[in-house]
């Protein structure tokens, strides 16, 4: 085995280029000079790349290039502590995943490793680098990597898109923000006064200290550099901070997103419903008490109306969007936001732009209804609720459902933050 330092990326990339032109089988080992105790592995056969190892955050990876790559594998399949090529090959061989899939998976893990050793080069003490050990594999090895569902990843190809990657990173001014570190918000009113109340949300959902921006990237299905720009105006203000976080362990069970469906589908109706019902129009309810929510719920599956009710206006905006009501009723007195803030932030969305949106008050003053009407209201309904006045509403902006209350199977659901 021989053992070089590495004192550069560049000399990484002179190893790697020689391990290429070679046609080299076997693996490099890279470590800290200082230290056993955090090493990277790189696994070529006939000179490409075909897997590599970090001691950051493996199982993270896994489960999050899964997701992404092959989405139609249930993450209870992913072996929790370990993976490998084998294990891949196994996958491909079972017919669970594409070879295609299983490239994808390779080349997004060998580009992960190298990003990380660009950051982790420009990181070094003075004098310190990295040693190299480069290990041939044996021959029977090597006949075993060849008779399987060998993926070859062209290892220049992978080396500049990792290197173009961490060149926009440092671009953007994030050499101190690792992609492996969690967004949190760390003054939660502050930050909550200096954005809009959709802006909140999302920065909410988020920002919970557990998972990284890579993670986040993936789930939310955007670009790694575009989201973390987005946060680093709050973090640079000190609302916000990126911490480090452990691996998942043995336990772990994938966290779903607030704005992914099974959190945000808030409703309610959708299950055993005839199918006139299920085309009768949707109508919003946004209000935190929950004794005004029954009543409107009453009210309206009894018509044959379908209903959904949001009693976190914060959370307003995100299941509006998921469900896309034909009428929207909204009580003006909350906390967090008021009804005329959460008007407002609806008018801005162009799919709610002709949905009538209704606010109930006790409050039926002339400057009440000028505000309302500033910030895009349809109209006022007074409090307390009445069955006639809600359904007169009804008639006007809507088509009537068929006539009859709602199958007792039809349940209403009320919608708050925990469920």
């Amino acid at each position: 085995m021989a053992i070089q330092e590495v004192v550069t990326i560049t000399d990484l990339a002179k190893r790697i280029q020689v391990c290429s032109q070679n046609k080299f089988t076997g693996q490099l080992d890279l470590r800290l000079k200082e230290t056993d105790t955090k090493r990277w592995s790189l696994f070529f056969c006939l000179g490409a790349l075909i897997w590599g190892y970090s001691p950051v955050h493996p199982i993270r990876r896994c489960h999050r290039q899964i997701s992404q790559h092959c989405p139609q594998l249930p993450i209870r399949v992913v072996r929790p502590l370990y993976w490998d090529y084998n294990y891949l090959v196994e996958l491909v061989q079972q017919g669970r995943i594409q070879r295609e899939q299983m490239a994808a998976i390779v080349e997004s893990n060998i580009g992960e490793i190298l990003f990380d050793l660009h950051q982790q080069g420009t990181q070094l003490p003075y004098g310190s680098g990295l040693k190299l050990a480069a290990q041939s594999m044996p021959q029977k090895t090597i006949d075993l990597l060849i008779d399987s569902s060998l993926v070859l990843i062209p290892s220049d190809r992978v080396w500049q898109q990792a290197q173009q990657d961490w060149e926009a990173w440092q671009q953007a001014g994030l050499n101190n923000c690792s992609p492996n570190q969690a967004p949190i918000i760390w003054k939660t009113e502050e930050l909550q006064r200096q954005t809009s109340l959709l802006a909140y949300y999302n920065l909410r959902a988020m920002a919970d200290g557990k998972q990284t921006l890579r993670d986040l990237a993936v789930k939310l299905k955007q670009n790694l550099l575009l989201l973390t720009q987005s946060l680093m105006p709050s973090i640079r203000q000190g609302l916000m901070g990126l911490v480090e976080v452990e691996d998942f362990n043995s336990s772990f069970q994938p966290v779903t997103l607030p704005n992914s469906k099974p959190q945000l589908a808030a409703v309610l109706t959708s299950r055993n419903q005839t199918p006139s019902q299920a085309q009768s129009p949707l109508v919003a309810y946004i209000d935190d008490s929950p004794n005004d929510s029954r009543t409107m719920s009453h009210i309206l599956t009894k018509a044959g109306y379908r209903f959904v009710n949001i009693q976190d206006p914060v959370t307003a905006l995100p299941i509006l969007l998921e469900q896309k009501p034909d009428l929207i009723f909204l009580d003006l007195v909350m906390p967090v936001a008021n009804g005329y803030e959460v008007c407002a932030q609806i008018r801005r969305v162009s799919m709610f732009k002709d949905t009538p949106v209704i606010i109930l008050t006790s409050n039926d003053g002339i400057v009440d209804r000028v505000r309302a009407k500033m910030v895009g209201s349809s109209g006022f309904l007074a409090k307390p609720i009445d069955a006639d006045k809600v359904l007169s509403v009804l008639q006007k902006y809507l088509v009537t459902p068929p006539s009859g209350p709602a199958p007792r199977s039809q349940t209403v659901r009320e919608w708050s933050p925990g469920q």
